[in-house]
């Protein structure tokens, strides 16, 4: 019996008043009873039947202004209860229809009598009377009142249920400081409720039910009948086709991006970042990353935690500013998924206060941005195959952290709607600056200062290049461990992401700088040609280029990485290409090639 099941029944043996929200419109299962309820009227009706108050009537009241009353008596003699997994039948109902008022007024004064044990349930609560700021309408008030005074008076022999899709859309004044009220929650299909539902529906002896099982965590039971129809009708699919089957219900993308992942890919991986995309300096990040992805290839992410529908991969991006962590992240997004626009960015800085949540996942029903959802849910609702990144994230309030938790967990994450989003096709990237700071999140001042010991290693002369690489991933992972463990209280953050925190190096190689700089150049020229191809222009860079920019501004590219290169570049070589451009377009020269050289120590530009 699934917990929130127990603590209903225990909530009707010792509470009057009983508040149901989230899973209300699925089917449910009773695995030690073996019985299936086709829904939550037959399930409140069944364990009204069985409880040691023995309620002698049920009502039952919607929206819709319809009463539903039920002799529970004469049900209980002709419900049949059965061995195996099947669907109880409905109870027999009169109905009437009255206004709310009126059907209020007399269950105010049913159950405040002792006279017979009465179960009365709403249905679709917050439909009748929901929360609002703003202040509620003369018959939301007069609803309120009846409410509020049923909660008030109802006796111990008594019990009233109302349900909601969200405790949040229904008024705090119904059970704030209330000890008669209880709110229920009930949870979508734990792993043995999904087994023994699959075990009932599949046929005997189905070889990949548990398969099935993992593989649904986070839909509801009625998603599991379309998947059981589906699997019925392709007997013949191995792992790789269920999964396309289960993907459809779950993110509504059947293509499996990952299965396209070759092994002559993979082999190929390190030169396709390194020498096609230009991720330079940062050999050991490349190597971690295409670890990451091999294991997630093969199928065995989340195999070691026993939960396969966490992320694909969860990465932690540490070291100084502008040395290819963001770039890195969405080269990553173009190899997995062929396009960098599979590559979804969020700035932390934005997510200071704690109040910020909201901007991820959404505004709770009656506050303001309700209707827009939220930014992080509704990307990878649109994207479920992609890169997500969160840029800077020792920025971010530490509770906005706790929602990293169940995605890095359980890989979804439910938004202010209830809607679950699924984020287990997705690689989960973090990056941060943390190690070179002077300040901690509190702005108060690092006693030893991150940077200060950053330049005592950068600066020794007397150790060797991997010995001071080594030092510095040292700095950045221990850096990044005492950050989640004493500065924010994390621990467990930290546990989630494991050994996967990549430290990047520093740029302070003279022929790294040089690899970067050429490979800016290449970049530079191949857009260039592109957008100009219709006139026939061509960009060339002399060989001294190099020498120029390393010369003049290798110690900021030590200090401020790639962004120092790209500031040097729009500084002295676009500007003055900018101009020699313009006035080849107005003297409608074609088919000319634009030459930038180093002369005297100065860049110039000659077409």
């Amino acid at each position: 019996m699934s917990t929130w099941m127990r603590n209903l029944i225990t909530s009707l043996e010792n509470k009057e008043v009983i508040i149901l929200y989230g899973n209300v419109r699925d089917k449910y299962i009773n695995i030690e009873k073996k019985l299936v309820y086709s829904n939550l009227t037959d399930l409140l009706q069944n364990l009204a039947r069985e409880n040691s108050l023995a309620f002698s009537r049920n009502i039952f009241y919607d929206v819709l202004g319809k009463e539903k009353v039920s002799n529970t008596a004469q049900s209980n003699k002709t419900s049949a209860k059965t061995d195996d997994l099947s669907a109880t039948s409905p109870s027999p109902f009169s109905a009437q229809k009255a206004e709310a008022p009126t059907i209020l007024a007399r269950w105010t004064r049913d159950l405040s009598a002792t006279r017979e044990n009465i179960l009365a349930t709403i249905f679709y609560m917050d439909k009748l009377v929901s929360y609002k700021q703003s202040g509620y309408s003369p018959d939301e008030r007069d609803i309120l009142l009846h409410l509020e005074k049923i909660i008030e008076n109802i006796t111990p022999n008594n019990r009233l249920i109302m349900v909601t899709l969200q405790d949040t859309m229904i008024p705090t004044e119904l059970y704030t400081s209330s000890p008669k009220v209880t709110l229920v929650p009930i949870s979508v299909p734990d792993k043995e409720d999904r087994m023994a539902y699959l075990q009932h529906r599949l046929v005997k002896d189905y070889p990949f039910i548990e398969l099935v099982a993992n593989l649904t965590d986070g839909l509801f039971l009625r998603d599991l009948d379309n998947i059981v129809k589906t699997l019925e009708q392709n007997k013949n699919n191995g792992t790789r086709e269920i999964k396309a089957i289960i993907n459809k219900y779950r993110i509504g993308e059947q293509q499996d991006y990952w299965g396209s992942l070759d092994i002559e890919k993979l082999n190929s991986a390190n030169s396709w970042f390194i020498e096609e995309e230009g991720v330079k300096g940062q050999d050991d990040a490349v190597k971690k990353v295409i670890e990451i992805m091999t294991l997630a290839r093969a199928g065995l992410s989340g195999i070691a935690s026993g939960t396969l529908s966490k992320p694909k991969g969860i990465l932690f991006f540490a070291g100084p500013t502008g040395v290819g962590k963001t770039f890195l992240a969405k080269k990553l997004a173009k190899f997995l998924f062929s396009s960098e626009e599979a590559f979804i960015r969020f700035d932390m800085s934005e997510f200071k206060e704690e109040h910020t949540v909201s901007k991820l996942i959404g505004s709770p029903p009656g506050y303001v941005g309700y209707e827009k959802g939220g930014i992080l849910t509704g990307a990878v609702r649109d994207k479920p195959f992609s890169v997500v990144l969160f840029d800077e994230i020792e920025k971010a309030h530490p509770k906005i952290m706790d929602i990293f938790l169940q995605i890095l967990d359980e890989g979804r994450l439910s938004d202010s709607r209830g809607q679950t989003i699924f984020f287990s096709e997705t690689v989960i990237i973090f990056t941060s600056n943390i190690g070179t700071r002077t300040q901690d999140t509190q702005g108060k001042s690092i006693e030893d200062k991150e940077r200060d010991k950053i330049d005592r290693i950068l600066k020794d002369e007397q150790i060797t290049l991997e010995k001071r690489q080594e030092l510095i991933h040292q700095h950045f992972s221990g850096a990044v461990s005492d950050f989640f463990m004493f500065e924010i209280s994390r621990p467990e953050l930290l546990n989630r992401i494991g050994d996967n925190i990549i430290p990047f190096n520093y740029i302070d190689n003279s022929e790294m700088q040089r690899k970067i700089i050429h490979s800016h150049l290449t970049r530079i020229k191949s857009d260039f040609e592109e957008k100009f191809k219709s006139a026939g222009y061509k960009l060339e860079f002399s060989d001294s280029i190099s020498d120029y920019f390393i010369k003049k501004y290798s110690e900021k590219i030590s200090n401020f990485g790639g962004r120092a290169i790209t500031n040097a570049m729009e500084d002295e070589t676009m500007k003055p290409l900018a101009k020699s451009l313009l006035r080849a377009e107005y003297n409608g020269l074609k088919n000319i090639t634009f030459k930038v050289k180093n002369e005297n120590e100065k860049i110039t530009v000659i077409s």
